[in-house]
């Protein structure tokens, strides 16, 4: 007897061996049983997934002889029954619409319509594909759709329901099969491999039902390539060989030298893809799931459904990278990694895309969060000691004395109520809270604000260089074009300043300018003007400041200007 493949062999016979639409079964059981059986059905959904199978258990059902009507188990042994199941029942008519796609054909299928079944209960039309039936064959199917014989029952499957007309659509009832799970389709390759007496893993077997992106019919194509290959007993590595899958330490690999910001161990990996000859794009759809695996193991609890499908000893394996990559680390590597699988396509050497991708999410891990970014600047404004690794958390330094003025950017000096040894930075006060206004005396209305956030650099860092002024009940805040979109940003906050400096609701309008005028005399934030001579020895000084250093390496910056504060030395 000739070979009969695994995906017909093995092929459903009745509904409830149907893999992975059981609430497609259940509703055509449920209708069987209950006689409400409409004339016309569509099915549709991917390849693979069970619809002309589906459609042959349909037509089975309807006509099995062993019941006195239609049945939602059909018995599988009687002429009509077995009939359907080889394909050679004059009453069941399996036919494609990709050669039956004329008017010709549909008047044909008219007009034996018109007779009464030969044997069985139904006549019954499965056409296949029936998307690709022309307009006019889908306008002279419409009438005998509608209203068919008594005994005339229809079944269309389709892989592309968005091409049928909205009329062929409305007089059916339509059946949506979804793709299957991973998980449902190892489980019916186990209980396949089981019968055919192979040995096999559980990992192989997870691997050809991932390969086989949610299709049963292609899951048993694959194994039955495979058993070719191996025989009766089936090796890890002879999955990898034959389907073309990346190995696992490959990927591992990759992780980890992510993880390790180590670009040669990445180049050596690519280095050894090229060796044996892998597709870089398939490497790089492999990556992308292994990250996806990484990120569902750091975020799910174990005994999350969604890690199901990974294989304990790789859990353990990974479970260090997890604790390495942040969950934005994650995200950054999928937007690389999905980039590239489109790169890959149109690129003239895949090989340097494909090395340039992993040196950029090297780079990536590099990259210092934007909060810690912020804590930093506000942290260097503020005269607070940095902490040696960026994302290490702050402690807080013992008192010591304080140093010496340093001929940095004018600051706000310490309140005069302050020892000349203090802490490290206190928490900035909240906005919210009701403060005493500061004296209009000193230096005016801006002086009054400075004063409110002398403990808040990145507030009061647009107001040295701003200047305010009153018209009537509103306050305009004239901020220079480098600190505008701060001030903007920060337009509430600057309106609660302006209502506790003046004692009372004041209106804030931000405007560009300032800058010009210098400010306000007696303010602590007042500054002199220093000659050339002054200048030069000043940004010498300058240049030699820890935190200065600091702010330079960090924006890779430059000094433009330094001006000598007026505080009293001690």
């Amino acid at each position: 007897m000739a070979y009969q493949v695994l995906a017909r062999k093995w092929r459903p016979k009745t509904f409830d061996e149907v893999v992975g639409q059981g609430t497609v079964m259940r509703t055509l059981k449920n209708t069987l049983a209950s006689g409400r059986i409409g004339h016309a059905f569509l099915l549709s959904g991917a390849r693979g997934v069970g619809k002309t199978t589906t459609a042959r258990i349909l037509a089975k059902a309807l006509n099995c002889s062993k019941g006195e009507g239609p049945t939602p188990e059909p018995c599988g042994e009687c002429a009509s029954c077995l009939e359907i199941a080889t394909g050679t029942s004059l009453d069941v008519q399996e036919i494609d619409g990709a050669t039956h796609n004329g008017v010709e054909q549909v008047r044909e299928l008219r007009e034996s319509a018109r007779y009464n079944p030969a044997r069985d209960r139904f006549k019954v039309w499965i056409i296949d594909e029936v998307h690709m039936l022309s307009t006019g064959a889908f306008n002279a199917l419409l009438k005998t759709l509608e209203e068919p014989p008594p005994r005339v029952k229809f079944i269309f499957a389709t892989t592309e329901y968005h091409k049928l007309p909205d009329t062929i659509l409305s007089r059916c009832q339509q059946y949506d099969f979804r793709m299957i799970s991973a998980r449902e389709i190892q489980a019916h390759l186990r209980v396949v491999a089981d019968g055919e007496a192979i040995k096999v893993t559980d990992d192989a077997l997870a691997r050809i039902a991932r390969a086989a992106e949610g299709s049963a019919r292609d899951a048993l194509s694959l194994f039955d390539q495979v058993l070719s290959f191996s025989g009766a007993e089936v090796r890890d590595e002879d999955i990898s060989v034959l389907l073309g899958l990346i190995d696992r330490e490959l990927l591992l690999g990759a992780s980890r030298a992510a993880a390790e910001g180590d670009s040669l161990a990445l180049l050596e990996l690519v280095e050894r893809l090229s060796d044996y000859g892998a597709d870089y794009r398939n490497f790089n759809r492999e990556l992308l799931l292994h990250f996806r695996e990484i990120l569902l193991l750091k975020l799910a609890p174990e005994d999350s459904a969604l890690l199901s499908q990974l294989v304990p000893e790789e859990r353990e394996r990974m479970r260090p990278l997890c604790a390495v990559f942040s969950e934005e680390d994650l995200l950054r590597v999928f937007d690389v990694l999905i980039k590239v699988e489109q790169d890959l396509r149109w690129a003239q050497d895949p090989r340097v895309t494909l090395e340039l991708a992993l040196l950029k999410i090297v780079q990536m891990r590099r990259l210092m969060p934007w909060s810690d970014l912020v804590a930093r600047v506000e942290r260097l404004a503020g005269g607070t000691p940095l902490p040696a690794a960026p994302r290490a958390p702050v402690t807080p330094a013992p008192p010591a004395p304080a140093p010496a003025a340093r001929p940095t950017a004018a600051r706000a000096p310490e309140p005069k109520q302050q020892a000349s040894a203090r802490p490290s930075e206190p928490e900035p006060p909240a906005m919210d809270e009701e403060q005493p206004a500061a004296p209009p005396a000193s230096g005016g209305l801006l002086g009054a604000m400075l004063a409110l956030v002398q403990a808040r650099p990145s507030l009061a860092q647009p107001l040295r260089s701003a200047q305010v002024l009153e018209e009537g009940d509103t306050v305009v805040l004239k901020v220079t074009a480098d600190f505008l979109p701060l001030a903007r940003m920060h337009a509430d906050e600057y309106r609660d300043l302006a209502k506790k400096a003046s004692g009372r609701a004041r209106a804030l309008r931000i405007e560009e300018g300032g800058g010009a005028v210098a400010p306000p005399a007696g303010t602590p934030e007042a500054t002199a003007v220093v000659s050339e001579t002054d200048k030069k020895r000043l940004h010498e000084e300058a240049a030699r400041q820890p935190a200065v250093k600091e702010m330079l390496d960090l924006f890779g910056g430059r000094i433009v200007d330094v001006r000598e504060s007026k505080e009293e030395r001690p």
